[in-house]
């Protein structure tokens, strides 16, 4: 028999699985190019709506991430069904992660990167209007390097190996 109980560990699980390590798209962690997006478009929250199937802005969504609504999607119906509930039970469900643009630091592990602070945010509706909730609270940062610091990481490159033939030499 179909369970509403489940719907807490869904909202749980989907949100874990969107800020982990595991979601990964292109040459970066979904969460590196969302927030990589929102530096440039200045828009800091993305939404995705999983009984609509969508996500918005589309400034946050842009290659490599246009299929993560629909994949996202795709997964969250599944895992409603594997925790033993069913699709009809859900009246509304959504995916919000927010960066706060207006703090920066250096990561801790990787200092040459700049970090933000996010906030996930999963809300699962069931048809009785029952609401299950799940907030994730972290700092991330993009790992991808964009095309200003390539000259600057050619640049240092070149000195080490000028560098390192100056002294073999």
């Amino acid at each position: 028999m179909p369970r509403y109980k489940v719907l807490r560990s869904v909202a749980h699980n989907i949100g874990h699985s969107f800020t982990s390590l595991m979601n990964y798209a292109d040459d970066d962690y979904v969460m590196g190019h969302i927030l990589r997006f929102a530096r440039q478009s200045g828009r800091d929250t993305l939404t995705i709506d999983f009984v609509a199937g969508t996500g918005t802005p589309r400034q946050l969504l842009r290659k490599p991430l246009s299929e993560v609504p629909a994949r996202y999607t795709k997964f969250f119906w599944d895992l409603v069904h594997r925790h033993g509930s069913e699709r009809s039970y859900v009246a509304r469900a959504s995916l919000t992660v927010r960066f706060d643009l207006s703090q920066e630091r250096p990561a801790r592990d990787a200092p040459q990167f700049l970090e933000s602070p996010y906030t996930c945010h999963v809300r699962v509706t069931d048809k009785r209007g029952k609401e299950y909730v799940a907030e994730f609270k972290d700092w991330w940062f993009p790992e991808r390097l964009e095309q200003a610091a390539l000259p600057y990481v050619w640049n240092w490159l070149r000195e080490q190996f000028q560098r390192n033939r100056v002294q073999k030499g």
